[in-house]
């Protein structure tokens, strides 16, 4: 196994418990992991604006992968440095399948995310959890006029969130967005599918990183649990999956570890602190 330079963990389901919470455990194995030198990066579907003050507040935050790779955000200079941005004509596709339908419709700009008033006045008609409505609440910007800002800016969206309440809905318009074959079609929840430029993945944006840092992809371990971490743990010289992750996220996994409130990432970090590597 390469010695690991740089370590990219997804954040809802890995890093973070299911309180969405870095535990003490965790911080501490953190904080040695960067004094070894070693580069952590959160790689989520979150916008930069959303990402949970626990990550937010790490000392030595640096590089964060955003909504699902199509942004690679600088948190010391506040600037991006690689965006993958949707089609114009992806966007209007999307919008053409969605609108009017009982989905919860969000879209990423610049890091920020928003949704329209109405939906943000009326969260409970989607049937959201009350940790989810609070998060939405805390994290997006409500618009009285969504549907015309969104057609404004069509051509700077990283990112096109989908919350949905009905499942067979949900399969109906992951296969028609497939279909396209004009977006990454994705999702990091069981309720939730994330339209993003053909290459903005985690991946992809990962790539991009390690080139800035003259890092190679051997030297590289990634952390993950849902589909939309797929392309990270392949790319990355070790990938691991949490046991609380999908089947097939684990089957392709080189490790899989414990779960995310069982202390699974801490164990990874713990081990490549003690030995260098996973065993």
């Amino acid at each position: 196994m390469n010695k690991i330079k740089l370590i990219a963990s997804d954040l809802d389901g890995t890093l973070l418990t299911s309180q969405k919470e870095i535990t003490p455990r965790l911080q501490k194995a953190l904080t040695s992991i960067h004094e070894m030198g070693i580069f952590f990066v959160p790689s989520t579907g979150r916008p930069f604006a959303a990402l949970p003050t626990c990550v937010k507040e790490l000392p030595f935050l640096k590089y964060v992968i955003t909504s699902n790779g199509a942004a690679v955000y600088d948190a010391e200079q506040k600037q991006n440095l690689f965006q993958s941005l949707l089609s114009a004509e992806a966007v209007e596709k999307t919008v053409k399948t969605v609108k009017g339908l009982p989905i919860l419709t969000e879209f990423f700009i610049d890091g920020k995310a928003y949704i329209s008033q109405d939906a943000y006045d009326n969260l409970s008609r989607y049937h959201l959890t009350d940790t989810h409505m609070k998060y939405t609440r805390a994290t997006r910007i409500p618009l009285s006029d969504f549907w015309g800002a969104l057609e404004k800016q069509k051509d700077i969206l990283e990112n096109i969130n989908l919350v949905f309440s009905d499942m067979e809905l949900k399969d109906h318009i992951w296969q028609t967005l497939k279909e396209t074959g004009l977006a990454s079609v994705t999702a990091s929840s069981e309720k939730n599918i994330e339209v993003t430029s053909l290459m903005a993945t985690k991946a992809h944006a990962l790539s991009h990183l390690c080139g800035i840092l003259d890092i190679p992809r051997g030297n590289v371990l990634a952390l993950g649990d849902r589909d939309n971490d797929l392309p990270m743990l392949e790319f990355a010289g070790t990938g691991v999956a949490m046991e609380n992750g999908e089947d097939h996220i684990k089957k392709v996994a080189d490790f899989v570890t414990k779960s995310c409130d069982d202390f699974g990432a801490a164990i990874v970090l713990e081990q490549i602190i003690e030995k260098g590597e996973l065993s």
